[in-house]
């Protein structure tokens, strides 16, 4: 009787050693993998950005065999891995090999035969697998061991890659730039969107926190506008979807119960009431400015933007009731939110808006909301009018795009 149970016990264990990881040790593999690449000193978003990579290419499985060089030769991922670390199939036919390769990946580089991939990675190029081949006999591991495979991985990663992923706050971004950079694989748009979304989901799953893009910004909505509410505004006008916008942020409203007056000029106390509004909303989840008695209506907000720096001295004791220029509001504005939520959509070169000289006082913060996809110009070629008056249709274009980032623009300058 004992003889039987040990055969069977044997008979166990041999099929065990042929079946493939399970998705119980893959989860558990993911959590291991998050936790050596943090230790390593890799942003969260960072280290999103290459599992986000490493489960589209093995699962996170560093036994995962290339599937068609499964099929191809009749091997499973564990006698694949078996062969290897027992020396049955040999250093040269791990690099590349007929029996088991799949592709001419690196046509300069397959002296005995066709590629194919191994690893969390998918290790494939010869050179790349020779390296991991000798790496893992030097430490006396399993060519599958899941800490060398890793230990590899970053040996290879070049510097720059490296301080870049310590640092990453996009994880759209870590993931495309590792697979660029690393993987190098020929992953179409849609393929890359799927890592992307897997990088997502790990962030989601072990950062502590939901990820938002970088710079994404969107208020919540607490009016509602309905069209024709105001006579002056059509619903065929360019700023009708703008006027609405602002006006649901609780940015804006009309001059009247029934009319917005979109061509009317803003003066420099709207302009600092609607910027202490947004800085409010963005940093506090929503505003709630209360007049003292006997004060001007917009003394509160004057006070805010001063105390949070979105205006100077100047701007606080002069006549807040004159017209405001283009130029001046556009300084008041690139305040009114923090750099993080003014990120880079558009490419504008320094100098490349005709009349905003790089001299100017104000370049600064026009070039900035024009590479925001705040500002667009108000012609062909670009040009700003910093000393024209801004009329309220156009202020409304612009505080419903520092409202929600999804209103942003893309600019293209001549």
């Amino acid at each position: 009787m004992k003889k039987r149970m040990t055969a069977l016990l044997l008979v166990v264990c041999l099929i065990a050693a042929v079946l493939p990881t399970t998705v119980s040790a893959a989860s558990t593999n993911q959590e291991t993998i998050w936790n050596y690449l943090r230790a390593q000193g890799f942003s969260a978003a960072g280290v999103a950005g290459i599992m986000g990579n490493l489960e589209a290419e093995s699962g996170y499985l560093p036994n995962n065999m290339e599937d068609t060089a499964n099929q191809k030769s009749g091997f499973s991922d564990a006698q694949f891995t078996e062969g290897v670390d027992s020396g049955e199939i040999t250093r040269e036919e791990f690099i590349s090999s007929d029996r088991f390769g799949v592709c001419t990946c690196n046509p300069t580089g397959s002296p005995t035969g066709q590629e194919y991939g191994y690893g969390l990675a998918q290790w494939t190029f010869t050179t790349r697998k020779a390296a991991l081949y000798d790496f893992a006999k030097s430490r006396g591991v399993s060519i599958a061991d899941l800490t060398m495979q890793l230990d590899f991985m970053i040996g290879e990663m070049s510097s720059s890659l490296k301080s870049y992923l310590k640092s990453a706050t996009d994880v759209e971004d870590a993931c495309v730039t590792f697979h660029n950079d690393y993987e190098r694989s020929s992953a179409t748009a849609s393929m890359l969107t799927g890592r992307v979304n897997r990088a997502i989901s790990v962030y989601n799953k072990y950062s502590g926190s939901t990820y938002v893009k970088p710079g994404t910004v969107h208020f919540p909505k607490v009016a509602v506008y309905t069209q024709g509410q105001f006579t002056d505004v059509s619903a065929s006008e360019w700023y009708t979807g703008s006027v609405a916008s602002a006006v649901e942020f609780g940015l804006m409203k009309g001059n009247s119960p029934s009319t917005f007056n979109p061509n009317g000029d803003v003066t420099i106390a709207e302009a600092i009431t609607m910027a202490a509004r947004i800085h409010s909303i963005y940093t506090t989840g929503g505003e709630s400015f209360v007049q003292k008695s006997g004060q001007a209506w917009y003394q509160v907000y004057l006070d805010y933007a001063y105390q949070n720096g979105i205006i100077s001295q100047s701007d606080y004791t002069c006549d807040v009731n004159q017209k405001i220029t283009r130029a001046k509001f556009a300084a008041i504005f690139a305040k009114a939110l923090p750099e993080k939520a003014l990120v880079t959509k558009n490419t504008v070169a320094d100098a490349k808006i005709p009349d905003v000289p790089m001299s100017a006082t104000y370049a600064a913060a026009v070039y900035q909301l024009y590479r925001a996809g705040i500002l667009s110009g108000s012609d062909e070629a670009g040009s700003f009018y910093p000393q024209n008056t801004i009329r309220r249709a156009e202020a409304a274009a612009v505080v419903s795009r520092m409202a929600d980032s999804d209103n942003r623009v893309a600019v293209s300058l001549p």
